[in-house]
């Protein structure tokens, strides 16, 4: 019984730590997050053409090398694994950036730390869907995230025009 409350409470904290991370990198590193939602929202699908190949890279080269005797080749797996997952992340965060400004119209709230957080809970319960979410969704959003990141994080900053931002509370 102690290890199904282990996985429980694994599942609740995953659960709880992925919105708070998607958030953070939204407020970290703002620029960056504005150009994948941007990348997101106006080419989805060269963001998808993007993220294709750097997915299948970064997953071949992690997955060929695991299981080598070389120290130097596992250390460099690892260390492009971790890379994949930051572009995912960053990705990812973007997407709730995006999905957050889509909700901005539908609520009284104008708050941009609400809307970002609904727009992450809202990309963590579509991915957590069974199968379409699990097979289709994920994978698809995830590769388009990877591309959107690669994107802006490989642009010019002054390819992004500002857009005006939601009122905050105090701002009314």
């Amino acid at each position: 019984m102690a290890d199904v409350y282990t996985v429980l409470f694994i599942v609740i904290g995953i659960l709880i730590s992925v919105p708070a991370l998607l958030v953070a990198l939204n407020l970290l590193m703002p620029q960056v997050t504005e150009r994948a939602a941007r990348r997101l929202d106006k080419s989805p699908g060269k963001s998808f053409a993007v993220g294709l190949p750097v997915t299948a890279v970064l997953l071949f080269w992690s997955l060929a090398n695991f299981e080598s005797n070389a120290g130097l080749l596992q250390t460099s797996a690892f260390i492009i694994l971790f890379l994949g997952m930051m572009l995912g992340s960053i990705g990812g965060a973007g997407l709730s950036r995006l999905l957050g400004r889509r909700i901005a119209p539908l609520s009284d709230n104008h708050s941009d730390i609400h809307f970002l957080l609904r727009g992450a809970i809202v990309y963590e319960l579509a991915v957590l869907v069974p199968l379409v979410g699990w097979f289709v969704f994920a994978p698809i959003v995830g590769i388009m995230a990877v591309g959107a990141a690669v994107l802006a994080v490989f642009s010019k900053q002054s390819s992004v025009v500002s857009e005006p931002r939601a009122r905050t509370a105090t701002e009314h």
